[in-house]
């Protein structure tokens, strides 16, 4: 009996304290949201404050999602070893200082090395504030981690309308990064001060054991590839919208509303896949989504069209909206024993192809391509993606490994 009323009041305020965790987790997938889905409203002004065309301005890219890979790849290791809260506090100071840091540059050094931290932080803030929501309701792991996506959704979605109209405002850029890094530091503090019930979890670090026996199988390989051509896709799409929209005949007024337009429809998908995909073959699903969303992105390309052009917007973020999630489930489902070390390495190669692709449309606007030829890029990537894994889900070496 005096055991059993002594553990009584800790099972009474777990509750309580795992869902204000959870709740921060939110909060810190939500403010990476913001700016993440606020780059390409960035992209036209960074431009002319330090006069830059396209393919300058795609440099941001690569230095983004160089840092993104290196915290990715890094915080799994550390948090199994120090704990994911202390982890996620270091995480979110290193975001809120880097976007202190753009906010403070006066030269596009500086601005390429911030934005360089900014990915390497947030890339631990995503991932181990979504391990930490997992390991606080492990029976309802699932439920969570789609918590943790919609209010992504939601950050990226506000973020794109929120900065536009604050900018044509007259509002200075250099003001808003400092909000964004305020924002993160009250955060930082509020998880400081919150106690972390008891949550035993598996161990997922990144071990070299681990990576070895995973990378003899040519599933992977497949799996990272369409991490790289979907995340590449989704980023380049949503980075670029505004800029390619400006260029568009009478384009410029929806411009600060095009990338939320993407990010809303993400979310209301994310919604819909979420509820419909048991006893779906995952790849298929994929597969059809990647389909859809090739011909939707086609769409925004079709000449002197620009509500058709939106119309597309919406549907390429309705249709690649499941992508992500899914080919981290196939690996977890072909993975299932070392699935956290697959899940790091998937996730660090998407961050391969949000570098490059983005870089790629900021490269070729500049050349004969054009702008239409350079974002023809996205329905390319997805169309190849659905081939891939087309040929993946026919192939003999489909199997839990």
């Amino acid at each position: 009996m005096p055991s059993n009323s002594s553990t009584r009041p800790a099972r009474l305020r777990e509750p309580g304290g795992r869902g204000t965790l959870a709740a921060l987790c939110c909060a810190a997938l939500f403010l990476f949201a913001v700016y993440l889905g606020a780059i390409g409203i960035f992209l036209p002004v960074l431009g002319q404050t330090f006069h830059l065309g396209p393919a300058m301005q795609g440099r941001i890219f690569p230095a983004n999602f160089g840092g993104f890979i290196v915290g990715v790849l890094t915080c799994g290791f550390l948090s199994d070893r120090i704990g994911r809260k202390r982890v996620l506090l270091g995480a979110i100071l290193l975001f809120a200082l880097a976007q202190g840091l753009v906010g403070f540059s006066r030269t596009f050094g500086s601005v390429l090395v911030g934005f360089a931290l900014i990915g390497a932080g947030g890339g631990a803030m995503e991932t181990v504030a979504s391990a930490l929501a997992a390991d606080l309701f492990p029976q309802r792991r699932a439920a969570i981690l789609n918590a943790l996506q919609v209010a992504f959704g939601a950050g990226a979605a506000l973020s794109p309308l929120l900065a536009h109209k604050l900018l044509m405002a007259g509002a200075d850029w250099h003001r808003l990064f400092f909000a964004v890094a305020l924002a993160n530091l009250v955060l930082m503090l509020l998880l400081a001060f919150q106690a972390l019930p008891a949550a035993p979890h598996q161990p997922e670090s990144l071990t070299a054991a681990a990576l070895h026996s995973v990378l003899k199988h040519p599933i992977f390989l497949i799996l990272c590839l369409c991490q790289a051509l979907y995340v590449g896709a989704e980023t380049g799409f949503s980075s670029w919208l505004p800029s390619y929209f400006d260029r568009l005949p009478g384009g410029v007024a929806w411009a600060g509303i095009v990338v939320t337009g993407f990010w809303a429809a993400m979310t209301l998908g994310r919604a819909v896949v979420g509820g419909g995909i048991a006893g779906l073959p995952l790849t298929r699903l994929v597969c059809g989504l990647a389909f859809l969303g090739a011909v939707a992105a086609g769409l925004t390309l079709l000449p002197h069209q620009t509500s058709i052009a939106f119309i597309g917007v919406l549907g390429t973020g309705l249709f690649f909206s499941g992508i992500f999630g899914l080919i981290l489930a196939e690996a977890g489902d072909c993975f299932p024993h070392s699935a956290g070390t697959v899940f790091g390495c998937v996730v660090a190669a998407g961050g391969v192809g949000g570098a490059v692709v983005p870089w790629a449309i900021g490269a070729l606007t500049g050349s004969a391509w054009g702008w239409s030829g350079a974002m023809a890029l996205i329905p390319a990537a997805a169309l190849l993606l659905g081939v891939v894994l087309l040929v993946y889900d026919r192939s003999s070496g489909r199997k839990h490994i």
